[in-house]
């Protein structure tokens, strides 16, 4: 299992690290634009999105497929579209969107204009999604940017997002939203793997304390559904005198400590790919017999083959005159 997940993350760093040539930065830079979308979404009063390393994969993946080709679509060439690009990267969606852009300079430019087109808008803030993925492309053929953006929900997957699932932390009290709160009858949690709270009334939020050391941080939290009991975790570095601007690449660098920094945390997305799993079956059924995840991905073949339709959202941010609608000529 943990060669599968080091695997998984070496190969998303791989195809991020192919736009931008520094992958931890990337990475960091990433959780900082969750944030961002995730600010947004909470003045609008919805649950934030965990950053998603499949969703991430698929839509780097066709941001550098749009920057070579320069036609700015959501059905490839050979006219697969989003739900097709998120299955291959082993996303098997209850939900899924996509918005996509072309000439905003910046990340912040990119949201701005999603968020004056009322299909990008209405995707960015639909309060059913959980998960986030980001792809970026520069130096593209046609257009200067090309930005992909793919938010999506796992009828099962539950994610824990610390801090609105930024990269570290300078303080030791996080706070933690759990999704699925709503639907479950009990949860509990632990820091680290320190002793299980005692089980308690769901709540979205947790206040967490932390330890008072520098490094990685684990909040665990399980989820009692029925005669489920589901699991998932993130995690969050805890600084020291570094300070996460550095990290996310504003300010003066500390060219030394950040990329150690980055070498020891997997910043969370790792683990929120592969973290949230059902721990507990009903009357002690086998982990191997047919379940929700498993008719997941029935439906996914059903849908390669046309016979049924999945719920997909998609908007298109038009590169005619590249943002030039937008501001951003």
């Amino acid at each position: 299992m943990e060669a599968k997940r080091l695997l998984g993350t070496i190969g998303l760093l791989a195809v991020w690290g192919a736009a931008h040539g520094e992958t931890r930065e990337w990475l960091a830079t990433a959780h900082d634009y969750t944030v961002q979308v995730n600010q947004l979404r909470l003045q609008h009063n919805l649950p934030p999105l965990k950053l998603n390393a499949q969703l991430c994969d698929a839509a780097q993946a066709y941001a550098e497929t749009l920057a070579q080709t320069g036609v700015i679509a959501h059905a490839d060439a050979h006219g697969r579209r989003a739900d097709y690009r998120a299955s291959a990267a082993g996303y098997f969606y209850h939900r899924l969107g996509e918005n996509l852009a072309a000439g905003q300079p910046t990340w912040e430019r990119a949201l701005h204009a999603w968020l004056n087109s009322p299909g990008h808008r209405a995707n960015l803030l639909t309060p059913d999604y959980r998960e986030l993925g980001i792809g970026f492309a520069g130096n593209a053929t046609r257009y200067r940017t090309v930005w992909a953006q793919l938010l999506g929900a796992r009828r099962t997957a539950y994610p824990v997002i610390i801090n609105l699932d930024a990269f570290a932390a300078d303080s030791p009290e996080v706070s933690v939203y759990v999704h699925g709160a709503r639907e479950a009858h009990a949860m509990r949690y632990r820091i680290n793997d320190g002793d299980w709270s005692a089980w308690q009334p769901p709540a979205e939020w947790l206040e967490c304390a932390l330890p008072h050391r520098e490094g990685v941080h684990t909040v665990t939290v399980q989820l009692r559904v029925g005669e489920r009991v589901f699991e998932a975790s993130d995690e969050i570095y805890l600084q020291g005198g570094v300070v996460l601007a550095q990290v996310a690449g504003d300010g003066e660098r500390d060219h030394q400590r950040r990329p150690c920094l980055l070498e020891r945390t997997g910043a969370g997305v790792e683990r929120a790919a592969c973290g949230e799993h059902i721990v507990q079956q009903p009357h002690g059924a086998p982990a191997h017999r047919i379940g929700a995840y498993d008719l997941e991905r029935i439906a996914h073949i059903l849908q390669s083959l046309g016979l049924t339709q999945p719920h997909l959202r998609t908007a298109i941010e038009p590169p005619t005159e590249p943002a030039r609608l937008h501001g951003d000529a």
